[in-house]
């Protein structure tokens, strides 16, 4: 009994130490590459500009919540390099589902926060937003000065039923489906549905940001434009055998 203790405990502390957060946000303007961050020593030694203060302000969060590892998609990933990129992409829905949380940027939402002001922010429409909403089973929102959304200080904002439902709302997903949901527990045209107002930067989003929400297996390749979606939409119709989905 005392061996299986002392594991059990030893697993929490290992777990807890490599436990890490991702961010979500949206782009504003240059924000930092993985060669800037690279070239410092310390992320506080970046220079001083508003992207840093973004990312400073989210490790800083990180940090007060207890946490020693933080991941930022766009200081992160080394999109210089096609093989990484490629990778990172089709792990992405992974890694904010394996994360311990995900933190919000709301850099649309003054403070102090009213309700639905949520529905305000650029964060909405992102085609990348749907998996960053979906995948984590904890979530934080934070309003333009960092402070907590609404003010609410709980340990999930999953849990809040008066953010969730804002979201719902704003989202037009199920309360239920932003809280608990998995890859199986919606069929196919419902996750096309969810994914159908997203809006996306460049053109193969629309469909790599379906990648992890979908299991699928194509591989991203920028520069195949409106293509992608249709290499996404005949994989799930051979998979799935739903050719009605060509008529989402």
């Amino acid at each position: 009994m005392t061996r299986k203790l002392d594991e059990e405990r030893i697993y929490r502390v290992v777990t807890r130490f490599f436990s890490y957060v991702v961010f979500s946000h949206v782009w504003q303007g240059n924000e930092l590459s993985f060669q800037d961050v690279n070239s410092v020593e310390l992320v506080w030694n970046l220079p001083n500009m508003a992207s840093s203060e973004k990312l400073w302000n989210f490790c800083k969060e990180a940090q007060r919540l207890g946490y020693k590892w933080a991941w930022s998609d766009t200081c992160c990933i080394d999109k210089t390099t096609s093989s990484i990129l490629n990778q990172s992409l089709t792990s992405m829905y992974k890694w904010y589902t394996d994360s311990a949380a995900t933190l919000v940027f709301l850099a649309g939402v003054a403070h102090p926060s009213k309700p639905r002001d949520i529905t305000r922010s650029l964060w909405m429409t992102r085609a990348w937003t749907l998996q960053e909403l979906l995948a984590p089973k904890v979530i934080f929102f934070y309003d333009s000065t960092w402070q907590p959304y609404l003010g609410n200080t709980g340990t999930n904002h999953k849990k809040c039923p008066q953010i969730m439902q804002g979201l719902a709302d704003a989202i037009k997903i199920p309360h239920g489906t932003i809280v608990t949901f998995s890859p199986g527990m919606l069929g196919v045209r419902e996750k096309l549905r969810l994914a159908s107002t997203r809006n996306a930067t460049v053109e193969e989003d629309v469909a790599y940001s379906l990648i992890g929400i979908f299991e699928s297996d194509i591989r991203p390749y920028y520069g195949e434009g409106a293509n992608a979606l249709g290499h996404l939409l005949e994989e799930i119709v051979t998979r799935f055998g739903e050719v009605t989905v060509l008529a989402w």
